[in-house]
């Protein structure tokens, strides 16, 4: 394979990444164009929203300047002066890591990775500013200046992502400048603490899901409820599913810090933690009706789950490091693992709760999301202690059966006698 077609690949797979999120509101919202307003308004209006909700799926803000009766039409204040929408909706974000790293994995696998990589982030960056350049209107617009970066970087991270993980998987390839920067041990305890930090906050983020997912469950009615006071429709229905949908991961983000302790703000003076119960009502979402209105104190028992996540990540851990070549299972190194699993443990959960928050609307919506310092630091200090946990554990186990064939044989136990007595 040439670098051109290398090159030429990793671009179409790109643009295919754009169109796919940009269609998955444009597809939804063009069935509402063509039955619900019979075609007899603009299309453009829908290709705009469209765009603008893969933009702040990307992370991109967003710009209104609302009139005062579509203000008051939005249920918001008369005299609203413009405001930025700085959340994101992690669905989207999510699949264009997703789709960058596929796309970076396929390009490690050829001679010509840098300009794989480079071609894909460079046209998507493109596509993305095009696009963002027609979604421009006076109510609502996202910032341009920030379309080409925000968008490229988050692109270029699943790109990455992607590289790293192929390099991964080959335990014999070391990139030179790691090789001469670093020594091998050095370099297994790195790799072991960014391991086990990923693991345990993969496992705290997989709980999290399972707890949002329960929480659905259980307020199932209320949501069904809340869909039928907004009145939407069928097309409408599923426009606010797809839109819902799209947050669910900043849910699932939101629930890891409520796990963690910290909880996460609703705006309007809601701030939701266990202990804590709701000052002010929520907007009528269907999803926020899992929000609890009062939760116990009692409920703080919910940070033995990023705890338990920090022991099962430190004990497989342990059984790596035993296999290891040199094996590492002295007390020092397993002391700088734990250390820089919580560390990185700790800013993985802090830029997840950083990226999950922001601002949707003034009022009721203002400041969503979790505090990313108090995340990081409590999260990071739950997942270490439980880090440490795990590979005492693991430690002992090791050093328990390591002395197993020297234990002499109790009086009920046969004695083996000699190949040479047989």
């Amino acid at each position: 394979m040439t670098r051109a077609v290398v090159a030429f690949l990793a671009a179409v797979e790109a643009v295919i990444t754009a169109a796919i999120g940009i269609g998955v509101a444009l597809a939804p919202l063009t069935l509402v164009w063509a039955v619900q307003y019979h075609m007899a308004t603009s299309w453009a209006v829908f290709w705009r929203a469209s765009v603008d909700a893969w933009l702040l799926g990307l992370g991109v803000d967003a710009h209104v300047d609302l009139d005062r009766v579509t203000a008051l039409g939005l249920g918001l204040p008369g005299a609203v002066p413009s405001f930025t929408v700085t959340i994101a909706g992690l669905g989207v974000a999510l699949f264009t890591v997703f789709m960058g790293a596929r796309i970076g994995r396929r390009a490690a696998e050829t001679p010509y990775v840098l300009t794989g990589a480079i071609s894909a982030v460079a046209t998507f960056t493109v596509t993305a500013l095009v696009v963002g350049l027609t979604a421009q209107a006076q109510v609502f617009g996202p910032v341009v200046g920030q379309v080409a970066p925000v968008a490229g970087a988050t692109f270029a991270v699943g790109t990455l992502l992607g590289i790293g993980l192929d390099w991964a998987a080959d335990r014999d390839h070391v990139p030179p400048v790691l090789a001469h920067a670093f020594g091998p041990e050095t370099r297994m305890v790195i790799a072991a603490s960014l391991r086990a930090a990923t693991g345990a906050v993969a496992l705290l983020v997989a709980a999290s899901a399972v707890f949002v997912a329960v929480l659905l469950f259980a307020h199932f009615g209320r949501a069904v409820a809340l869909y039928e006071a907004l009145q939407t429709g069928y097309l409408g229905g599923v426009t606010l599913t797809l839109a819902q949908l799209a947050f669910l991961p900043n849910a699932v983000l939101w629930a890891m810090s409520w796990l963690i302790g910290p909880g996460f703000a609703l705006g309007g003076g809601a701030a939701v933690a266990p202990g804590s119960a709701l000052t002010s009502s929520l907007p009528g979402v269907p999803l926020l009706a899992i929000v609890p209105a009062h939760s116990p104190a009692a409920a703080f028992v919910a940070v033995a789950i990023p705890v338990l996540a920090g022991v099962a990540s430190g004990f497989l851990t342990h059984r790596v490091l035993r296999k290891g070549t040199p094996p590492l299972d002295t007390p020092l190194d397993l002391v700088l693992v734990g250390a820089g699993t919580a560390v990185l443990g700790g800013a993985m959960l802090a830029l997840l709760a950083w990226w999950s928050g922001g601002t949707l609307a003034p009022g009721a919506l203002a400041h969503l999301g979790p505090s990313a310092w108090k995340t990081g630091v409590f999260g990071g200090l739950e997942l270490g202690v439980g880090m440490a946990i795990g590979l005492a554990v693991g430690h002992w186990r090791s050093q328990a059966h390591d002395w197993a064939p020297l234990r002499a044989p109790s009086a009920d136990e046969p004695k083996k006698e000699p190949a040479s007595a047989r």
